[in-house]
């Protein structure tokens, strides 16, 4: 049933995203509207040639959550993460020849829990591991503009050396991620990225308890076309 909720929240976040960026096109004149009417929702859509320049992405990201919070799903506090990762991107749709759907793959190589002794009596200390987003999915607004905001959600793991957030735990969970930022432009092959995330982990109930952390991750990094 846990996971039922995250499933509906990624549908949610990408279904929103696109109603975005179509009110955000340009809207066709009078002589042309039924004609738009009567388009296909998929008609709007254009997949991107593997030949074309900059399909692919290469990042370098470092991220860091000041304190977690006893949020939507997760009940642990207190808790500090830091995560500097690799990422993937790969356009694979256009929309309306304007806006980008892309593609995203993550690797953190270094993840970091620090969690502080609170009254609701889950584990503390320190939580070092490693994780991966193979599913994710970005959406790009105003391709050909310097400043480009951005919505990212995706889903993937992390692994720590020892159960999380004790012994109860797992070494093994679930990860998470809504949000968004702007992308910089600095040349045709370079950007400066700044963004926010919703960071949510869990073990999936596969641990005698499942408390859950919800982290607020603030981070920056570059990107190589």
């Amino acid at each position: 049933m846990h996971y039922r909720f995250i499933i509906l929240i990624l549908l949610i976040s990408l279904i929103s995203g696109i109603q975005l960026v179509l009110a955000q096109t340009e809207v066709p004149s009078t002589a042309n509207n039924k004609e738009t009417s009567q388009t296909k929702f998929i008609d709007h859509f254009e997949w991107i040639r593997g030949n074309n320049s900059n399909i692919h992405e290469f990042h370098v990201v470092g991220g860091y959550s000041f304190h977690s919070s006893r949020g939507f799903w997760g009940k642990i506090p207190k808790g500090n993460l830091g995560v500097l990762g690799l990422r993937y991107n790969r356009k694979i749709l256009e929309l309306n020849n304007i806006h980008t759907i892309e593609y995203v793959s993550e690797l953190n190589i270094s993840v970091h829990y620090s969690l502080s002794p609170t009254k609701f009596e889950y584990g503390s200390g320190e939580f070092s591991g490693f994780g991966g987003t193979p599913l994710g999915f970005q959406i790009n607004l105003g391709k050909r503009n310097v400043i480009q905001p951005f919505f990212k959600t995706s889903t993937g793991f992390m692994y720590f050396k020892r159960p999380f957030p004790d012994e109860r735990g797992r070494k093994f969970n679930f990860t998470l991620e809504l949000g968004g930022g702007v992308e910089y432009m600095i040349s045709q092959n370079f950007s400066f990225t700044l963004g926010y995330k919703y960071h949510h982990m869990s073990n999936f109930f596969l641990g005698t308890i499942n408390p859950g952390i919800d982290s607020n991750i603030f981070y920056t990094g570059i990107t190589i076309f």
